[in-house]
C-alpha cells in the first residue's frame, strides 16, 4: 500500500480526504458507518466539511480508514514533556 502525506488545513480538506479514502476502498457511507460504529449522517457531515464534528469520533473514523495523523508543531516541546504526556495517557487509558 502506497503512503502519502496530505495537508489538512480545515474541515473541508479533512472531509475530502475521508471521502477519497472511502471511495478508494470501495466503501459506501453506510459500510463505513457500520465498520466505524458511527451513524451514516456523521460520515456525511464529515465529508461535507461540517466544523462541529467531535474530534474523538473523527479520530476513530480516520483509524477505521487506516489514516494516521502526525502533528507539525511550530514551537519547541522539550522531549521530557512529550514523554510525560505519553506516560500519563498510558496510565490513564490503561495502555
Amino acid at each position: 500500500m502506497r503512503q502519502s502525506e496530505v495537508f489538512i488545513g480545515d474541515m473541508t480538506a479533512l472531509g475530502d480526504l475521508v471521502r477519497a479514502s472511502r471511495l478508494a476502498q470501495g466503501l459506501t457511507r453506510d459500510d463505513l458507518a457500520i465498520a466505524a460504529g458511527l451513524s451514516p449522517k456523521f460520515i456525511t457531515h464529515i465529508e461535507a466539511g461540517k466544523p462541529t464534528a467531535q474530534i474523538g469520533k473523527v479520530l476513530h473514523l480516520l483509524a477505521e480508514l487506516g489514516i494516521t495523523l502526525r502533528a507539525q508543531v511550530s514551537v519547541d516541546i522539550p522531549p521530557a514533556s512529550a514523554t510525560k504526556a505519553l506516560q500519563r495517557r498510558r496510565t490513564t487509558h490503561g495502555r
